[in-house]
């Protein structure tokens, strides 16, 4: 590991409440998406129970449901393995800026934008399911489709949000901006891809265990 220089000690302090600030950010985020996953449980709950308890035996007997569960959309999957490229290739241009291999470090950063344009690109075809489903559905599925499709595109905001944050990094990696003692901003961008990548899995989760 490459030592750092004195004239970064004085620097230290307002650094080190970048830090802070930035992981209070991410905690209300957290509690944004949390409180977010449990509305569409309840959502999912209550979208259903009126419509079983409406219906009398005779039809009910008929048949074991009378709503359709959610499905989520193929294209959900192949945009999570894109997402977690993204933290892949952030991590490792985290790993590279570390130690002063700039050349390389630049190269992961733009392999981590265009992934993550991907990843919108994916996500766009399943969103566009769920919205189509929502729109086409008449009981309580409908419901749940429409608050999974909310909950979708909150995400990919915050996505996006990440991509602006992104390629202001990689701009200033070009600039010559970061080396091995100032590299704060690349870590923060990639703890906050990690980030999105929690989320989405516990939603995805979400989804499937409450379909």
């Amino acid at each position: 590991m490459l030592k750092q220089s004195m004239n970064l000690v004085p620097a230290r302090p307002a650094m080190y409440q970048a830090k802070l600030v930035f992981y209070l950010f991410l905690a209300s985020l957290g509690m944004f998406f949390i409180a977010s996953m449990l509305t569409y449980l309840i959502v999912r709950q209550q979208a259903f129970r009126p419509i079983e308890d409406a219906i009398p035996n005779s039809i009910l007997a008929m048949g074991p449901e009378v709503y359709q569960s959610l499905t989520l959309p193929i294209s959900f999957w192949i945009s999570t393995l894109v997402l977690i490229a993204v933290s892949v290739f952030l991590q490792r241009a985290c790993w590279l800026v570390h130690r002063e291999k700039q050349i390389d470090f630049r190269r992961w950063l733009v392999w981590a934008l265009l992934a993550a344009g991907v990843f919108v690109l994916i996500q766009s075809f399943g969103m566009h399911d769920l919205l189509s489903q929502h729109l086409s559905q008449a009981d309580g599925s409908a419901k749940v489709y429409g608050m999974s499709f909310t909950l979708s595109f909150i995400h990919a905001l915050h996505v996006i949000g990440g991509m602006v944050f992104l390629a202001y990094v990689t701009r200033q990696a070009f600039r010559g901006k970061y080396d091995h003692e100032r590299h704060w901003a690349v870590d923060h961008c990639a703890s906050y891809w990690h980030f999105l990548d929690v989320v989405w899995a516990f939603m995805l989760i979400t989804f499937v265990v409450a379909r």
